[in-house]
């Protein structure tokens, strides 16, 4: 058996994130130039290999129970969440003894609210569904990779991430019913954006969330009245980007960030960036829970000027470039 190579890219939080984890909207997109990848080798035990060690267990059944997420260290937690999650939605996969090992590559910015964790699990299952044969459509990928995170790994994150990741591409997201409503769009209405990140990695997307997440389970009523304004946005921006208007776009993503800060902490690393590209006339607002933010002006040289000016500031960047097509 050759080895099976698998991989997710990073996403983009356009318009309506965070409202995923409250039954909102979302429209994002999954971009080139970094990758999560997994390569899956028989072997005849079970191990997953991460940057701070190995996790072993034998493969016999009930090989998943030797498995404990939350004891890995170093992309490790991932893989045994994947591991575990997937044998929980098909239990028959732990009928025959079936040895792997797994490990992770990726070069996607650590804590920077791009979607990195998210990527390595998605990989994962990518790579798991085709060593054992089970055919996880984007759905099904979506969905076990978010219990993963969710149940496996205790973590309080919403849908976007993993559908954007299962899906690829350019796409509107509903999550106002248990099951996601998904509709591709056209990249080529994207406008030109840009991209820029803190090299230094932030705060972990779950320990951001936690806090807001129980605000609203208590009826806090600004945590929901915030929820209620971030779907429309979506809308109002899936309805821009089709007219082609810009500038109403980047009005849109303006407010999205202020409905955050009007809720989350963000960090001072986080303001001095959004605030640098306000200063060029650029909507911003972070890509996902703190560490890069994306902008957009409707004059492509603006937008080249103040790529110049976060560069010199320390911050890495980039134009994003939507990427789809299958795994």
């Amino acid at each position: 058996m050759k080895t099976i190579t698998t991989h997710a890219h990073p996403r983009i939080g356009l318009l309506g994130n965070p409202s995923d984890l409250y039954r909102g909207r979302v429209l994002g997109f999954t971009f080139g130039g970094f990758m999560a990848q997994v390569h899956l080798d028989p072997c005849e035990s079970i191990e997953l290999h991460g940057s701070e060690g190995v996790l072993r267990c034998s493969p016999q059944p009930p090989f998943a129970a030797g498995l404990d997420p939350r004891a890995g260290r170093g992309g490790t937690e991932l893989l045994a969440a994947a591991v575990k999650r997937l044998v929980a939605a098909y239990p028959e996969l732990e009928t025959e003894a079936r040895g792997f090992s797994l490990r992770v590559e990726t070069d996607i910015p650590r804590q920077a609210g791009l979607s990195g964790s998210s990527g390595i699990i998605v990989a994962a299952l990518r790579a798991l569904g085709r060593h054992f044969g089970v055919d996880l459509d984007p759905e099904a990928l979506a969905l076990v990779a978010q219990e993963a995170e969710t149940e496996e790994l205790g973590l309080v994150a919403g849908p976007q991430d993993r559908v954007l990741q299962a899906h690829r591409g350019l796409l509107s997201m509903d999550f106002s019913d248990s099951k996601p409503v998904v509709q591709v769009l056209d990249p080529d209405l994207l406008p030109p954006l840009l991209l820029a990140w803190d090299p230094e990695p932030g705060q972990s997307s779950g320990d951001v969330h936690a806090s807001v997440f129980a605000r609203w389970e208590a009826g806090d009523e600004l945590v929901r009245e915030v929820m209620r304004e971030l779907p429309q946005l979506v809308v109002e921006g899936a309805a821009a980007l089709q007219g082609g208007d810009h500038s109403r776009l980047a009005a849109l993503m303006d407010r999205n960030f202020e409905l955050r800060r009007s809720i989350f902490n963000i960090s001072p690393r986080d303001q001095e960036l959004i605030a640098l590209g306000r200063d060029y006339g650029a909507g911003a607002k972070l890509c996902g829970s703190g560490g890069s933010a994306v902008f957009m002006h409707p004059d492509p040289a603006a937008l080249s000027r103040l790529a110049q000016a976060l560069n010199q500031a320390g911050w890495s960047g980039l134009f994003p470039q939507v990427v789809g097509g299958e795994s």
